[in-house]
């Protein structure tokens, strides 16, 4: 998946003229775009002095701070799922979690329980199965991180030297071109029970002495400094491990689940000055007609991050065993009990698409 944006101080790009629905939550955003431009463009010219480019430079966000995002929403995805599940009210009313399973979730759910507390053996039946499944699944991060400058100078001089019956003029033109590219490359690795015993202080501000969090909202101009997103992808892994049969890589299709996202993000900035001087003749020498001077300043960021998650040995001989029931009982939507196995496929494949009807989800704009 790949997401581009070339800021440019252009407004016919982002004029709803060309929509024949244009929503205000779409032209806000424009809106917003807009207003950053001109700061980002000013920061492009601060960030021509730097010798190694860094996201910083442009988006006042270091890769120590990116990584914590994305870690912290990584983390918050987990528990918003894993407790979203067991405290539904309805999972509760068709046996998909068992009482003593969805009290355990809303003890958590209300802070009455450190979330670091979490873990498989608070659960029994077939809520243990699904947390032992998933609670040791590992995921990985790679960072590809692309950073490049280029300042580009060019001056014109012209000259006049009036004769009797004629005017010599020439001119004088310099060019200095420079570019700067930085590449960062790393990877990091994670658990899902691993993050769920982070300590609460790591996505505040606490860890840095600031009052702030590193739960952000998504950033449209430069995206690696916000959400990306990892909840839905998560969701999907789940749900198609248990329903699906998600297999393994391309490399080993049979092995443990795994799904991979490569996202790509592309951010330039640019922008320019072009300032000149016209003279007056006073003399009849050779003199400076006019003068020229245009400095210009590009800044290309193009970010990609590969995220990995798979279901480790541990969980798989639970795995196994949530794919075998003829209907898996803990997220069954349906009340039925089938006597063949002609009327369990028919209740599976209505079960599907229940199931697809509440994982969608729903958007309410208040008026």
């Amino acid at each position: 998946m790949r997401a581009s944006n070339r800021l440019a101080i252009d407004i016919d790009a982002v004029s709803p003229s060309n929509n024949s629905v244009f929503s205000n939550k779409a032209i806000l955003r424009e809106s917003a775009v807009l207003l950053r431009i001109l700061p980002l463009t000013a920061a492009v010219f601060v960030a021509g002095c730097a010798i190694r480019p860094l996201p910083e430079n442009v988006s006042g966000v270091t890769t120590p701070t990116i990584v914590k995002q994305i870690r912290c929403e990584t983390r918050q995805a987990i528990i918003d799922l894993t407790l979203g599940w067991l405290t539904a009210d309805e999972n509760l009313r068709n046996r998909r979690v068992d009482p003593q399973a969805h009290a355990i979730g809303w003890e958590f759910k209300n802070r009455r329980r450190p979330i670091a507390q979490f873990e498989p053996k608070l659960f029994h039946g077939h809520v243990r199965d699904v947390v032992d499944t998933f609670y040791t699944a590992g995921v990985a991060y790679t960072f590809d991180l692309e950073m490049t400058e280029a300042n580009n100078l060019r001056a014109e001089l012209n000259l006049l030297k009036p004769f009797t019956d004629s005017n010599l003029k020439f001119g004088l033109k310099g060019q200095a071109d420079r570019s700067r590219k930085n590449q960062r490359l790393f990877t990091l690795t994670d658990n899902f029970g691993g993050l769920l015993k982070l300590p609460e202080h790591y996505c505040s501000g606490e860890s840095i002495g600031r009052d702030y969090s590193h739960l952000v909202p998504p950033d449209y101009i430069y995206p690696i400094t916000g959400n990306i997103g990892v909840k839905g992808f998560l969701a999907d892994f789940i749900n198609m491990s248990i329903f699906d049969n998600l297999g393994g890589p391309k490399d080993e299709p049979k092995g443990p689940p795994t799904l991979v996202d490569a996202l790509e993000f592309q951010t330039m900035v640019s922008g320019g000055v072009t300032p000149s001087i016209l003279f007056t003749q006073v003399t009849p020498g050779l003199q400076v007609v006019d003068a020229s001077f245009t400095g210009e300043a590009i800044r290309t960021d193009l970010h990609k991050i590969t995220m990995g998650v798979a279901v480790t040995k541990p969980g798989l001989r639970s795995l196994g065993q949530l794919r075998a029931y003829p209907a898996f009982p803990s997220l069954l939507l349906i009340s039925a009990r089938p006597k063949t196995s002609a009327e369990a496929i028919a209740a599976d494949a209505v079960n599907q698409a229940l199931t697809l009807n509440l994982f969608r989800t729903n958007i309410v704009v208040a008026r």
